[in-house]
């Protein structure tokens, strides 16, 4: 079992930089770092512990541990979002979901979790080699992936099997008559899409064949709390993509 290594702040310092943590994939060998040796029965064991002068703490890895380290070919879609197409798409363990767009596996390998059997495809090669060893290695199996194209139907073998169709692509509009192939009637498609001139041009292309339901970005503004600087923690960027949530008409 994976394991998390804390190495708590001892100096003032280290403190202001923060907790310094190491996923661990083998319990089975001692883990070295620049301050020591961490035995491997102390990872087994977890808890508390001392390395030379530093304090450690080891915990079980959780599948979220494991999903925030996988190997990233592109970008992958961040928790925050993917939980709102979870809570408004309302699927579960009979839902069948297809994700086009496989990239590093990520999308796949978190609803796979959650949901009787994922569909997904990708036009690249190395993206789905890349993605089935990420989901190796998070234990995932509920899966197909094949080679496919998202605007062009006839690439597409699974029909009006799916509860959720998942887009990830540049030009959401042009899998339009891909999605409408596979989604059940009433079942759900959720285009993620970094700017906002695709979500326009989605929107110009829908006609009467789709019910858009919404469309939404997910910020998420982490604090800093403790002694009198409670803040919210400076960040690069807070927007990741805009979701917009549509469901077939038969």
């Amino acid at each position: 079992m994976a394991r998390i290594v804390i190495k708590l702040p001892r100096t003032h310092r280290e403190k202001k930089i923060g907790v310094r943590e190491y996923f661990v994939r083998d319990e089975q060998h001692d883990f070295h770092t620049d301050f020591g040796v961490l035995p491997k029965e102390a990872l087994a064991a977890c808890g508390k512990h001392r390395v030379g002068n530093e304090t450690v703490l080891v915990y079980p890895a959780t599948f979220a541990d494991a999903y925030a380290r996988l190997q990233r070919g592109v970008q992958i879609v961040v928790p925050k979002d993917l939980g709102l197409v979870i809570a408004t798409t309302g699927i579960g363990p009979e839902s069948v979901v297809l994700d086009i767009g496989f990239g590093s596996g990520a999308v796949t390998g978190f609803l796979a979790r959650l949901v009787k059997h994922v569909y997904a495809y990708d036009r690249e090669t190395e993206h789905i080699t890349l993605g089935e060893e990420n989901l190796k290695n998070l234990g995932i199996t509920n899966f197909t992936v094949k080679k496919g194209d998202a605007y062009d139907a006839s690439t597409i073998a699974e029909e009006g099997v799916c509860d959720l169709f998942f887009l990830d692509v540049p030009e959401p509009w042009r899998a339009l008559a891909t999605a409408k192939k596979a989604l059940k009637p009433g079942a759900w498609l959720v285009a993620y899409t970094p700017c906002i001139t695709q979500v326009t041009q989605l929107a110009d292309a829908l006609g009467d064949d789709w019910h858009k339901v919404k469309c939404v970005e997910v910020i998420e503004r982490e604090w800093k709390t403790g002694g009198l600087a409670v803040r919210p923690i400076t960040k690069d960027f807070s927007h990741t993509a805009f979701l917009t949530f549509l469901r077939n008409i038969p």
